[in-house]
């Protein structure tokens, strides 16, 4: 049976203060029941209309009176709606105190996520990073859109979220966004991280992600062989600008180095040990773990070329992100290489062709790399051909060398 609801203005008159004026209240009413609460506005009696539910409107007070009271109404009405929308069980009580702020769980999920980043972005430049707090405000507003579209409300509250709303939300994002299924889960992850910071809270009790399973399909991460870095090691470049963001990316194909570590890096952070040898020796920006990576001779000489052209105490003059990945698109293109390439493609190489392709341990390279858990560190432990070559010619150099007579 379809619920019957209205919502008035009326006055109550046998309640009039001492100047004659009595109070505005709000009668919302759903199957027969009703709840009262009031405007906080007063009016004098006969400067009410209670047929339109209004002032005579004639006065600037009872102009701003009139106003208020349409946007209370939009309001109650919107509430109701939304309640109607994602099938939660309404009566007027309960629809008075989401109105009124009195319900101990109406906090709304869009106003919790604004409060988290709000404390989120206290933290940037200490324990987290810009980056990582610009995705929580996209999620956010992923969120925001998907509820307009989807079911046609501004924001919902935390208590109503629903396992449906979830797996909602995860495909709208791969067929409206056009998102593959890894990044559709990242937004879905964000929005788990903050519903588990309610739940911690008690503002919530339930899980409905519980039975949402992240799945994050394995990606076959790029890199280049040594014969493509090689290409790039040995191009002459009569453009600078290009010069230069090929010998930072090489420095990181050989240091393992993010783009902002490298660009972070300062005079104080080249080290030199007893024998001589050069080592970095920082903390990753977006881990704080401290790495320590040996310098091999081609780095060593990318930081003599660049001696004293950093700002201030850095080791280089870095272009900003978004300028190195385009140049790259360039650089790659002029050295042949037919393959997407970005900063971070460097520290793919790095793991894969320059240390793991050439037996370093797989837990030295996790060290370098500044892995907090060595199955990051597994991803790049793939066996390249090049490498399986060398290992069946070693193989082969113990089997065929044991001079086992054999008739065949």
């Amino acid at each position: 049976m379809k619920s019957t609801f209205t919502v008035l203005f009326i006055i109550q008159k046998g309640k009039p203060k001492a100047d004659g004026r009595v109070p505005i209240m709000a009668r919302i009413t759903i199957n027969g029941k009703m709840s009262h609460f009031s405007t906080k506005f007063d009016i004098l009696p006969e400067r009410w209309l209670p047929k339109e539910c209004k002032t005579l409107g004639q006065t600037k007070d009872e102009k701003i009176i009139n106003q208020s009271l349409d946007g209370l109404m939009t309001l109650v009405k919107g509430r109701y709606n939304e309640m109607v929308r994602i099938g939660e069980t309404i009566t007027a009580d309960k629809l008075k105190n989401s109105v009124m702020g009195l319900d101990t769980n109406a906090i709304r999920l869009l106003e919790y996520f604004d409060t988290y980043n709000q404390d989120y972005a206290l933290t940037v430049g200490k324990t987290s990073t810009q980056k990582t707090y610009s995705r929580y405000l996209l999620t956010r507003n992923r969120l925001a859109e998907f509820m307009r579209e989807k079911y046609r409300v501004n924001d919902i509250l935390l208590k109503d979220l629903s396992l449906r709303f979830i797996k909602d939300f995860d495909i709208w994002l791969k067929t409206s966004c056009n998102l593959e299924n890894n990044s559709a889960t990242k937004f879905v992850q964000r929005f788990r991280t903050i519903y588990n910071q309610a739940r911690a809270e008690g503002i919530v009790s339930t899980d409905p992600f519980l039975n949402h399973k992240l799945h994050f399909e394995a990606v076959d991460r790029g890199y280049l062989t040594q014969a493509e870095i090689n290409s790039m090691l040995t191009r002459k470049f009569d453009s600078q600008r290009l010069e230069l963001v090929r010998d930072m990316f090489v420095f990181s194909c050989y240091t393992g180095l993010s783009y902002i570590d490298v660009s972070g890096l300062t005079v104080d952070n080249i080290q030199q040990d007893n024998d001589g040898n050069l080592w970095v020796m920082t903390k990753r920006q977006k881990t704080k773990v401290p790495i320590n990576i040996r310098l091999l001779e081609i780095p060593r000489r990318i930081i003599e070329k660049y001696e004293g052209t950093g700002r201030g105490d850095k080791l280089f003059p870095m272009p900003s992100n978004q300028k190195v990945n385009d140049y790259l698109k360039e650089v790659a293109a002029i050295c042949g290489i037919n393959k997407r390439v970005t900063f971070h493609l460097s520290r793919h190489s790095f793991a894969t062709t320059v240390t793991l392709g050439n037996g370093v341990p797989i837990e030295t390279v996790s060290k370098m790399l500044g892995h907090t858990n060595i199955r990051t560190t597994q991803i790049y432990a793939r066996i390249t051909n090049q490498k399986l070559s060398q290992d069946m010619d070693a193989l082969a150099r113990k089997i065929d060398g044991v001079g086992v007579a054999v008739s065949i």
